[in-house]
């Protein structure tokens, strides 16, 4: 077996970068689904809100986060665009 060489910068390898999060499942169910239609790879995460922190929130109790490839961002930022407005005006989309 030969030695490869990876070039660039291997630190960086490998990292997902943000895309967006919301509070609401039903949204971020749409945005996954569009996502998919569209053949961009993502993964879905969620964050737990502390109990005392959840009035900050309107009382839910996770936040649902959406990561995607830092190549692919741009398109993924594009096709997250395509949603209806009611769903994107309760996405916080991120500027990477």
């Amino acid at each position: 077996m030969k030695n490869s060489k990876i070039l660039g910068n291997t630190k960086k390898l490998d990292h997902d970068v943000e895309l967006c999060r919301t509070t609401s499942e039903r949204i971020i169910d749409q945005a996954t689904r569009l996502l998919m239609e569209n053949q961009i790879p993502f993964s879905r995460d969620w964050i737990r809100i502390p109990f005392f922190q959840r009035e900050k929130y309107r009382g839910a109790s996770q936040i649902y986060v959406i990561r995607t490839n830092r190549n692919r961002y741009g398109q993924a930022r594009r096709t997250i665009d395509r949603l209806q407005a009611p769903f994107k005006q309760r996405l916080m989309l991120t500027n990477y």
